[in-house]
């Protein structure tokens, strides 16, 4: 499925944001799971920030 042919009527969606969404689908991982990993993403970068 690519891009063009998601909507979603009256959405404004990213378009980077729905291809990761749909590749994180393909490969099996939940919603939740992309959550996760952007949270720990965020946490690291903010300890990387506090060591400087």
């Amino acid at each position: 499925m690519s891009v063009q042919n998601t909507s979603i009527a009256d959405k404004n969606l990213d378009e980077n944001w729905v291809s990761l969404m749909l590749a994180a689908r393909k490969i099996g991982l939940s919603k939740e799971e992309v959550r996760q990993f952007f949270r720990e993403c965020q946490e690291n970068q903010i300890c990387d920030k506090k060591r400087h």
